[in-house]
């Protein structure tokens, strides 16, 4: 996948896994949910401007270089590191922003949320996550990056936000993610299924094998999922037995207590998605259509829905600053600032 101006999203900061005061830790990772290291662009340098998905990523550097142990070194230490600095706390918000979303754009969005939660700084932690889902500013481009996107947030949630999770013990948990955010936040708890042909490709041109992840761990966490516009579908929630060829309802792990997420039939980009993308990709009218909500409650008794319809907007700031937000977060005992 080229052209059409397409870049991949990656850190401004050299330091994009790190910790600011008095409470925040931020977290980046690459196409393929790779924590990038301190000085990153010293060593791996800077992704071509094509947006070419085979030509860059962390451990295609560090395999080329022979530094696959290094950097799996500084995954390592950096999530004994976040284990440490959130052990005392009691509540742990963990913020995913969605595809086509540049980092600056999205910290705007993050601020705002992380001042509108009445937080404690004893008490409470938040993470800023962000992945590769990639960015372009042509209006013909948004359907190439969204066929990439779409395994790239299966890649950050299986091998990145999970690898945050388990590093986390005996917390209340609450993952607030936007439009393919939910599929980062939802392949973090289940096993995501990949096309042979991408499994392939991805362990071809980056050594990195899709089925080598770790298992969500039970380390006793309370897990609260809000679904900003969430663009994914049944088959988000499915995993496929590769000997029969046959499709299931994949099982959440227990610490995972609710799942609430936003309808909106007037969200004039998940209607897109809907009416065009869904016929050649996967469906992802979750966020669009309360009857596929309404499907999954048979099988998770613990999902339900606020109803945005009449919001035509699809964007992370309008969907935060939509008073419907708030009353969300009240729902679920989450205090916030007026």
């Amino acid at each position: 996948m080229v052209s059409c101006g397409i870049t991949h999203n990656v850190p401004k900061d050299p330091y994009p896994n790190s910790f600011d005061k008095p409470n925040i830790v931020n977290s980046f990772v690459d196409q393929n949910g790779n924590f990038y290291p301190d000085n990153w662009r010293k060593t791996y340098g800077e992704p071509p401007k094509s947006g070419d998905v085979n030509a860059y990523s962390l451990m295609k550097i560090a395999t080329e270089k022979g530094m696959e142990n290094q950097l799996k070194g500084f995954e390592k230490t950096r999530m004994l590191a976040v284990g440490s600095k959130v052990k005392a706390k009691d509540r742990v918000f963990i913020f995913v922003h969605g595809f086509n979303a540049p980092s600056d754009e999205v910290n705007e969005s993050y601020e705002y949320m992380r001042k509108l939660l009445k937080l404690n700084t004893n008490k409470d932690e938040v993470v800023k996550f962000y992945w590769d889902g990639l960015h372009t500013t042509n209006p013909f481009g948004g359907a190439k990056v969204w066929f990439s996107a779409t395994s790239f947030s299966q890649m950050a949630g299986e091998f990145g936000l999970r690898n945050l999770l388990n590093s986390i013990n005996n917390k209340k948990i609450i993952l607030i993610s936007h439009s393919r955010g939910a599929s980062v936040v939802l392949s973090a708890l289940s096993s995501a299924t990949f096309s042979e042909s991408f499994a392939k490709g991805t362990l071809a041109n980056h050594n990195v094998d899709v089925d080598a992840a770790k298992k969500l761990a039970e380390n006793g966490n309370e897990i609260t999922c809000i679904m900003l516009a969430p663009a994914i579908g049944l088959d988000d929630f499915k995993i496929r037995d590769l000997t029969t060829g046959t499709d299931s309802f994949c099982t959440l792990s227990k610490q995972v207590k609710r799942i609430h997420i936003t309808i909106n039939n007037t969200d004039v980009m998940l209607k897109k998605f809907v009416g065009f993308l869904s016929n050649k990709l996967r469906a992802t009218d979750l966020g669009y259509k309360s009857n596929v909500c309404d499907e999954l409650v048979k099988y998770y008794p613990f999902m339900q829905y606020t109803d945005f319809t009449g919001m035509k907007s699809h964007d992370f700031n309008k969907y935060i600053r939509n008073p419907k937000f708030k009353t969300m977060l009240k729902a679920e005992g989450i205090a916030v600032n007026r």
